[in-house]
C-alpha cells in the first residue's frame, strides 16, 4: 500500500497547534502576574485592632503627666517646706516665713515610664521632658496662692510594634494652701491642652494628629511635726481627680489608614502617706534631706474604648480597651535641697510610681526666690 504525506499541510496543521499553545502559556502567564498584583494591592476589608494601640497610649500620657503637674505645685503652694525658715525652727534658718512675701520657681524634669501588656495592649515605653515656671504670694498670714505653667513632650514606643507617638502638651494651674500652726492644707486646680501625632508603619507610613484636653484638681491635708535633732514627720492624706478627653482622628498614607473616635476617661485617686526629713546648717548654707512614701488607691477608673475603622469605609469597626492603672499602688521619692542665701534654694528631687501594670521614674532639678 502505498501512503502519501502532505508535507505542507503536516507544517501548516503543526505551525497552528505550536502558536495556539504559545497563546494559551502567555495568557496563563498574564492572568497569574494579574492576580498576583491584585493580592499585593488589595486593600484588607478589615480592621486590625493592634493598628490602634498607639493611640490608646497617647491617651494615657496626659494622666500621667498631668497627676505629676498637680503634685508639683501642691509642694510648691506652701511656704512651709523643704529647707524653709520654718522646718529649722530652732536652728538658724533664715528669715521668718512671714517677711517672705512673694516666691518664684523654675524646674526642668525629666521621666521615664513603662506600661505592661493588658489584653490585647502589649506594653509601651514613655520618656518625658519638661519644665514648670511658677509664683507665689503671701495674701494673708498662713494664706497663700500661685499659679505654674508647665510645657512638656513625651514619646512613646508602643512595645513590639512599628507604632510611635509624640504628645505636646502645655498646662496651667491655679494653687491656694492655709498653714495654721502645724496643720496645712493646700488644694489645685489644673488645665491643659496639647496635640498628639502618631505613627504607624504597615506596608507603608500612616500618620495623624489630633488634639487632646485636661482637668484636675487636688486637694492635701498634713500635720507637722516637729522631732529632735530639728527632723520631721508629716502624715499627708489627700485626694485628686481628673479628666481627659482625646480628639477623634483619621489617618492619611499607607496601604491601610485608619480613623478613630473620640475617647474620654476619668480618675479619682484617694492617697495616704507621710514625709520624714531633717534640716541642718553647715557654712551659712542651711540643707534638708527628705524622703516620702504613700498608698494609692485608684477608685474611679472610667476608661473609655477607642472605636477604630478603616478609613476607605470597609469592613466593621473594632473597639479598643482604653489603658487602665492597677487599683492600687504606691508612690516613693527623696528630696534634696540647699538654701544657698537669704532668699536662694536649690534643690533636686526623685519620684517614682509603682502600680502592677505601670512604673515610673522621675528626676526634677529646680531653683526658687523668695523676697
Amino acid at each position: 500500500m502505498i501512503v502519501c504525506r502532505n508535507r505542507s499541510a503536516g507544517r501548516r496543521y503543526g505551525g497552528w497547534r505550536a502558536l495556539t499553545r504559545a497563546g494559551a502559556f502567555a495568557a496563563a502567564t498574564v492572568l497569574f502576574a494579574a492576580a498576583l498584583c491584585g493580592q499585593a494591592g488589595a486593600q484588607p476589608n478589615t480592621v486590625d485592632p493592634a493598628s490602634g494601640n498607639v493611640f490608646v497610649s497617647g491617651g494615657a500620657v496626659p494622666f500621667d503627666v498631668g497627676s505629676r503637674f498637680m503634685q508639683r505645685i501642691n509642694a510648691n503652694a506652701l511656704l512651709r517646706n523643704a529647707a524653709s525658715a520654718g522646718n529649722n525652727a530652732g536652728g538658724g534658718g533664715g528669715d521668718e516665713p512671714s517677711r517672705e512675701r512673694y516666691r518664684a520657681w523654675l524646674e526642668g524634669y525629666g521621666l521615664a515610664a513603662r506600661t505592661g501588656p493588658q489584653g490585647e495592649f502589649p506594653g509601651d515605653r514613655r520618656t518625658t521632658w519638661g519644665g514648670i515656671a511658677g509664683g507665689g504670694a503671701m495674701v494673708a498670714p498662713g494664706v497663700s496662692v500661685g499659679l505654674s505653667a508647665d510645657q512638656s513632650r513625651t514619646k512613646i514606643d508602643v512595645t513590639g510594634l512599628a507604632q510611635s507617638g509624640r504628645i505636646d502638651l502645655t498646662q496651667v494651674g491655679l494653687s491656694a494652701a492655709v498653714e495654721r500652726g502645724p496643720w496645712a492644707f493646700g488644694a489645685t486646680l489644673i488645665h491643659g491642652t496639647g496635640v498628639i501625632k502618631s505613627s504607624r508603619f504597615e506596608g507603608g507610613e500612616s500618620i495623624a494628629s489630633y488634639r487632646a484636653r485636661l482637668w484636675g484638681a487636688m486637694a492635701e491635708l498634713s500635720r507637722y511635726w516637729s522631732l529632735p535633732g530639728n527632723a520631721r514627720l508629716v502624715p499627708k492624706l489627700g485626694v485628686d481627680w481628673m479628666w481627659s478627653r482625646t480628639g477623634s482622628f483619621t489617618e492619611t498614607g499607607g496601604v491601610a489608614p485608619i480613623t478613630g473616635s473620640g475617647v474620654t476617661a476619668t480618675r479619682v485617686r484617694v492617697m495616704a502617706g507621710a514625709e520624714v526629713g531633717r534640716t541642718w546648717a553647715a557654712d551659712r548654707v542651711l540643707f534638708d534631706v527628705a524622703v516620702h512614701g504613700r498608698l494609692v488607691n485608684n477608685a474611679v477608673q472610667d476608661v473609655g474604648a477607642l472605636e477604630v475603622s478603616l478609613a476607605s469605609g470597609a469592613g466593621a469597626a473594632a473597639a479598643i480597651a482604653g489603658v487602665r492603672e492597677s487599683t492600687l499602688g504606691a508612690d516613693a521619692g527623696a528630696a534634696f535641697s540647699a538654701r544657698v542665701s537669704e532668699n536662694v534654694r536649690l534643690y533636686a528631687i526623685y519620684d517614682g510610681r509603682f502600680r502592677s501594670r505601670f512604673t515610673s521614674h522621675g528626676g526634677t532639678l529646680g531653683a526658687e526666690v523668695r523676697w
